[in-house]
């Protein structure tokens, strides 16, 4: 009984304090980013995919690197520079990037109503997303990205509404330029913000202040250095994408239509029902009516930007065929909700700081289940039989092969791979051979031995070398006898091994 009632008074303490807004939201969020970073360290140093991409490539400072934006790899970049590439490298600037989305959404809700508990309000909510909480302590980057560059825009945005000024509209270009070199669908935001704008009489007149130059200037500035490159690489840059978004087997004509707007719908559901279903139940509404009819000039600014986006991407599904749609690419054009939601109750007359007192537990027991899954699973491992990447052992695979011989540079098999042997082999340049010639600069020395590594696939021996035609380095050198390497997994009990090949170029 004690302990029921302690516990209630410590979830009384923590709501009355996050009530203190902007400040006491950002603490604790801020706390909960540095714990992200310090599980991530806690594991083993094995790469997950995105984290693989960002480790090979921090080895180049590239106007472009595929079919993703590069404004994540040159922060990347940054921060590699500054502290040699490690896990605490690239998981530093992935959640720093992350608690400055919510905090620019703090700032963005401040704009429209400046009490402390509104604004709190607003910027824990954004734990409900699962695209903000939970899939980040998975993996994504150019994601977090783009994330933080819709916040930034939110801000910038609701700051040139209530009052506009060179600062404001600065942030807007700002915004514009880093989302659009973030992730490409950016770009229908802003669109949806001119055309809400534009619906809305008392506001109508930001668009044609002057001042629309600064942030057209600051944007293009941004986006051109890219857009130069993206001109010579379109088809590097689409293609993944569009393998992604477009099934060739599905079926023609308005069925395909149909299967895409389905998707559509189910993203939509998937990126903010958790949200909707939670302040539902935390603000006890019993009926929609009262709350369809509360709303102001805000509520009906942010409600047209989400529809007309989502008018935009029906319009990409029937320009480009495409068959899917993740919750993943409604970041830009959803993240809003949270705060639209909190309007609405707010102007609907509900008791906002009873309900947020209601939605603290469940915030704090959602940011708890966030942090789990990734190291759980990889704890985890030789009981459920289900591993992850960062099982992998590279680390004692690296130890092996350094005793064999002391490389000028290595050859991978493929973007996780090459991603994981730059961890292991931070003072060698490393290759992808997945990636074609001449997309990034070869930077194997003409010494020798360069390490050829892959991953053996299942029922082929090590005699099944990859093609090392398009390796320039490669040419005019004898490539040794391929040799096998099996570890068993970290934490599997020797349920699952890494099987890799290898070979030496002399």
């Amino acid at each position: 009984m004690m302990a029921n009632e302690a516990g209630a008074k410590a979830q009384k303490g923590l709501a009355s304090f996050l009530m203190g807004g902007l400040g006491p939201a950002a603490l604790v969020l801020g706390i909960y980013c540095a714990v992200s970073i310090i599980l991530r360290l806690s594991l083993p140093n094995a790469l997950t995919l995105d984290e693989a991409e960002q480790s090979l490539f921090s080895q180049y400072w590239l106007l472009g690197y595929g079919p993703q934006p590069p404004f994540f790899n040159w922060v990347q970049n940054l921060f590699v520079d500054i502290l040699g590439i490690s896990v605490f490298a690239l998981a530093l600037p992935k959640f720093l990037t992350l608690f400055l989305c919510y905090l620019f959404y703090g700032l963005a809700a401040r704009e429209i109503d400046r009490r402390p508990s509104i604004v709190a309000f607003a910027m824990m909510s954004l734990v409900t997303l699962p695209q903000v909480s939970y899939m980040p302590q998975q993996d994504l980057t150019h994601t977090v990205a783009v994330l933080m560059a819709t916040s930034l825009f939110l801000f910038g945005l609701f700051r040139t509404l209530a009052r506009p000024s060179l600062f404001s509209y600065a942030v807007l270009g700002l915004a514009i330029g880093i989302g659009t070199i973030s992730k490409y669908n950016f770009v229908l935001l802003p669109a949806a913000a001119v055309v809400a704008i534009f619906c809305e009489t008392a506001w109508r007149s930001r668009l044609f202040d002057w001042r629309v130059l600064v942030t057209a200037v600051l944007a293009l500035a941004i986006i051109l250095p890219h857009a130069a490159w993206l001109v010579g690489h379109v088809g590097m840059a689409t293609q993944g994408t569009l393998e992604k978004m477009v099934d060739p087997n599905a079926p023609h004509g308005l069925v395909r239509v149909m299967k895409a707007l389905l998707s559509l719908v189910l993203a939509c559901l998937a990126f903010g029902g958790l949200g909707v279903v939670a302040l539902s139940v935390a603000a006890r509404i019993k009926a929609l009516a009262p709350l369809s009819r509360a709303q102001d000039s805000h509520t009906r600014l942010i409600g047209r930007m989400m529809v007309v986006s989502l008018v935009g991407v029906v319009a990409v599904i029937l320009i480009t065929g495409t068959t899917k749609i993740t919750e993943r690419w409604l970041d830009p054009y959803l993240l809003v909700l949270p705060l639209y939601l909190v309007l609405k109750l707010d102007r609907a007359g509900f008791d906002m700081p009873r309900v947020f007192r209601r939605l603290v537990p469940f915030l704090i027991v959602l940011m708890v289940i966030t942090l789990l899954p990734l190291a759980g699973k990889t704890w985890t491992a030789g009981l459920t039989g289900s591993a992850n990447r960062i099982n992998i052992p590279f680390a004692d695979a690296a130890d092996r092969l350094r005793g064999e011989g002391v490389p000028v540079g290595i050859v991978a098999g493929g973007m996780h791979l090459a991603g994981n042997m730059r961890m292991q082999f931070p003072e060698l340049p490393v290759i992808n051979l997945e990636q074609a010639s001449g997309e990034f600069p070869d930077r194997l020395v003409l010494g020798s031995p360069i390490l050829v590594v892959w991953y053996l696939k299942p029922g082929h021996d090590a005699g099944a070398i990859p093609d090392l035609s398009t390796v320039p380095a490669a040419q005019g050198r004898r490539l040794s006898a391929p040799e096998t390497l099996h570890l068993p997994y970290y934490f599997s009990n020797g349920r699952q091994q890494l099987d890799l090949g290898y070979a030496w170029l002399r």
